[in-house]
């Protein structure tokens, strides 16, 4: 008999095969510069509250994790913020950690910090036991090294608010946020490392419905990593995420209802009918202290909640998925200051 592997050693090796398959950075391609498909989604956002929301957050503003969405959304942070995030997908195999530091500048602006880090450890690669034989009942699997995989990214952001004069449209006030960033991802032996740019806008509108919008682009004219051994070099390319989020205030529940939607657009899948996805939910959140939160994560269901003292933050957030299992995430967000 062969020897069987567990479900876990599998799905650790199925991870391994989609981060060596989507990334395709083992191919030895010297000088080329190729797109990575799908090299880009670890940074696809962070934060347990707009997870439960399906991944709608372009519009949302006033905390932290706007950083990872559009961080135009951090200039309407009021206080000094301290966040850190531990998500466990497809049922453990994948952990996803993040950490984030803002403040409040004397000239109303806002600057950030904030760290990610995607990964798969404990990866096994697999040999024959007499590798120039064929695979017989004498001749079985073996696991030959384990390895990780990681992929971080590092923020340092600044957001403001500015006012332009527009012809026709008179005077416009708007948000902006910049975040440029260092990129990293190994791959056992294998490094990277990169530059790219996130940035994003918004606009308030104030009428009987308060209504935030907002527009985020995520690796701005396309993210660069090069490859340490084999001189690959790769571009992640751009993502737009546009988003929409209506402020329902419910006076006799002490309540608020927040609908909100997100559309995001994929130009490596340009003119492809993936290349748009939708991402929508709702937030009911009960005197500024209980929310409960679902959403639609381009058709996946998604559901958490959250509460929030005077100092102190805590979401929850789950989306689960046929194949690969379920994912939770949970987030801290601390206050102080004025």
């Amino acid at each position: 008999m062969f020897m069987p592997l567990s479900n876990l050693t599998r799905l650790r090796a199925l991870a391994a095969a989609l981060v060596m398959s989507l990334t395709s950075v083992i191919a030895p391609v010297h000088g080329a510069d190729v797109i990575g498909r799908y090299g880009g989604d670890f940074m696809g956002g962070a934060g347990a509250r707009r997870l439960a929301l399906g991944g709608a957050g372009a519009a949302l503003g006033g905390d932290l994790w706007s950083l990872f969405w559009n961080p135009s959304g951090l200039a309407e942070v009021q206080r000094t913020e301290a966040a850190l995030m531990h998500s466990e997908r497809f049922t453990g195999v994948v952990d996803y950690d993040v950490l984030g530091f803002a403040v409040p500048r004397p000239d109303a602006t806002v600057e950030a910090l904030g760290a990610l880090r995607l990964g798969v450890n404990g990866i096994p690669f697999t040999r024959l036991e007499r590798p120039n034989d064929p695979l017989t009942g004498g001749n079985r699997v073996e696991i030959d090294r384990v390895v990780s995989d990681g992929e971080y990214a590092f923020y340092v952001a600044r957001a403001g608010r500015s006012v332009a004069d527009l012809p026709l449209a008179g005077r416009l006030d708007y948000r902006w946020g910049l975040a440029p960033k260092l990129l990293f991802k190994h791959i056992g032996n294998y490094r990277a490392y990169g530059l790219g740019l996130d940035l994003g806008v918004g606009k308030s509108f104030v009428g009987t419905v308060p209504v935030e919008a907002g527009i985020g682009v995520r690796d701005l004219l396309g993210s660069i990593l090069a490859w340490e051994q084999t001189g690959r070099k790769e571009v992640i390319p751009s993502t737009l995420r546009a988003g929409i989020a209506a402020r329902l205030d419910l006076p006799p529940l002490e309540a608020v209802l927040t609908p909100l939607a997100d559309v995001v657009y994929r130009f490596d899948l340009a003119g492809g009918s993936d290349a748009a996805s939708l991402h929508y939910g709702a937030e009911y959140l009960v005197r500024d202290i209980v929310a409960l939160r679902v959403g639609s994560d381009d058709g996946r269901l998604t559901l958490g909640g959250g509460l929030a003292l005077s100092a102190v933050a805590i979401d929850y957030g789950f989306i689960g998925h046929d194949d690969l299992g379920d994912s939770h995430r949970i987030s801290l967000t601390a206050r102080w200051g004025r």
